[in-house]
């Protein structure tokens, strides 16, 4: 455990790791490996009392390759309190049931009793109540005796109370899943700009770029990758401090959002780099469209800082993939990294040549 609300309530549960809890690793490694909510216990918390716990493994992509494993996110909820506010076991007694309710250990296989009503059942039928990935079972016997045509609504009743449990498990799957997503959202964005990150540039572009080389359809539109660098923005870090270095980014980052179409995206690589994934019409004769050299023009703007403009430039690459340039690809290289490479290159090019032209300006 790394993350935890309230903190004061749970403090005890960090660095508790489940998957070295003998008593809590096998129905944490049959969530890992089904890759779905697993419902376990009750058992008897890390930081006291008893309880439940829904537990969602995270992956950081789609494949969900064991590497790509993050953790699980957890939600407890107190035992027998969490039933007991929402079914109600009383009208089973009011109505001379005794009762019990219990399921299966999977760490040793033997049977726990989880709530009775406290008499001995001698004679009695069993409902299952299918949970995610275990079952509960609830006896009941009526304590004088079957087929009493009285009980036939207490039997109606039954059913009401194991649909209810039922539906009161179903609700907070679903809110585990909805929390799952909010997490997953969290881990491929920038925590800084709010565009995306390098983890979710490799997820989307890898599959992205290889369905679009094996397209062999008349194309109207080419994929463009192209990459940013803002200019001196180290100079920038230095001189006007890290904030405003944040701010500048966070600008940019905007610009860049407002030039994308619906089927497009942008990350933040890293630093002050960045990259834009576009489809663009063909033009004869051109390296790079129109629209992603007005493009770069609109990306550059003017940065107020007290009394005094900054002028924030950026450098940029863009090439459009083919798999004619795949000769050159280097073994170890996928054509994802080949390519973002020739990008990066040419955009190392145009900011050296910038460069180069203001030290001939200055001479």
């Amino acid at each position: 455990m790394t993350h935890i609300f309230p903190f004061e309530a749970n403090k005890n549960t960090l660095g508790h790791d489940l998957l070295k809890d003998e008593q809590r690793r096998q129905e944490a490694e049959l969530a890992k490996e089904t890759q779905k909510i697993t419902l376990s216990g009750p058992f008897h918390l890390r930081q006291g009392g008893i309880g439940l716990a829904f537990r969602q493994p995270i992956y950081f992509s789609s494949s969900k390759e064991e590497n790509d494993f993050w953790g699980f996110a957890v939600i407890i909820y107190r035992f027998p309190e969490v039933l007991l506010s929402r079914v109600n076991f009383e009208i089973l007694t009011q109505a001379e049931f005794s009762w019990r309710l219990w399921r299966i250990d999977p760490t040793d296989g033997k049977k726990v009793v989880l709530l009775h009503s406290g008499e001995i059942l001698d004679d009695f039928f069993t409902y299952e109540i299918e949970l995610q990935n275990a079952t509960w079972h609830i006896d009941i016997s009526p304590r004088n005796g079957f087929l009493n045509f009285e009980r036939i609504a207490i039997l109606v009743s039954v059913s009401l109370i194991i649909c209810t449990a039922v539906s009161f498990l179903v609700v907070y799957f679903v809110k585990l899943i909805a929390k799952y997503k909010d997490i997953k959202k969290e881990v491929l964005l920038d925590s800084l700009t709010g565009l995306h990150n390098k983890k979710f540039f490799w997820d989307t572009f890898e599959p992205q770029l290889e369905k679009y080389l094996n397209s062999y359809d008349t194309r109207n539109t080419n994929l463009f990758l192209c990459v940013f660098d803002l200019n001196n923005f180290k100079h920038i870090n230095d001189s006007y401090g890290h904030m405003t270095g944040d701010q500048i980014l966070i600008e940019f980052s905007q610009k860049l959002l407002q030039e994308l179409d619906y089927n497009e995206f942008a990350v933040r690589f890293g630093g002050d780099e960045f990259i834009a994934v576009l489809y663009c019409p063909l033009t004869d004769g051109m390296d790079v469209p129109q629209r992603i050299r007005e493009m770069k023009s609109r990306l550059e703007f003017t940065y107020r800082i007290g009394k005094e403009d900054l002028k924030v430039t950026v450098s940029m690459g863009a090439l459009s993939p083919c798999t004619e340039m795949l000769v050159e690809k280097p073994a170890h290289m996928s054509a994802a990294e080949f390519f973002l490479e020739l990008a990066d290159r040419r955009m190392f090019m145009e900011k050296n040549s910038r460069m180069e032209n203001r030290s001939l300006q200055r001479a």
